[in-house]
């Protein structure tokens, strides 16, 4: 579990009830995307981190070959409203607390929106 004292925004992976992977930063050094503030990275290249740093071997190897065999998602912040979003392929609203608690973020100020690029990819 990531030790964090600010909120943060980024990428994160979800499996057997905990975040095996992410890439969290604090809001005030995310990447502006629109009216958003986003993480630095994005699913695909920082899997592929994750494989040559020897990561993967946290899940099954069934699952190492793709990055989307496994739940994913983004967390945003929005300037406007000063508002997250936890992004999301259909995960549970406990298993979307614990992702809130992980990046720092109060119940009050966050929302959880299901998108259907994060749905999980059959393995074939």
């Amino acid at each position: 579990m990531q030790n964090c004292t600010k909120p943060s925004v980024g990428i994160w992976w979800f499996y057997c009830d905990k975040i095996p992977f992410a890439d969290p930063v604090e809001v005030e050094k995310g990447q502006p995307y629109g009216d958003c503030i986003t993480g630095l990275s994005d699913h695909a290249d920082f899997w592929d981190k994750l494989e040559a740093s020897g990561e993967l071997t946290k899940i099954p190897e069934h699952l190492r070959t793709e990055y989307f065999y496994i739940s994913r998602g983004r967390v945003v912040f929005h300037k406007d409203t000063g508002r997250f979003t936890i992004l999301h392929g259909g995960l549970k609203k406990s298993e979307l607390n614990k992702i809130r608690k992980f990046f720092c973020l109060t119940k009050k100020l966050t929302d959880f929106d299901m998108d259907f690029h994060y749905t999980l990819k059959p393995i074939i």
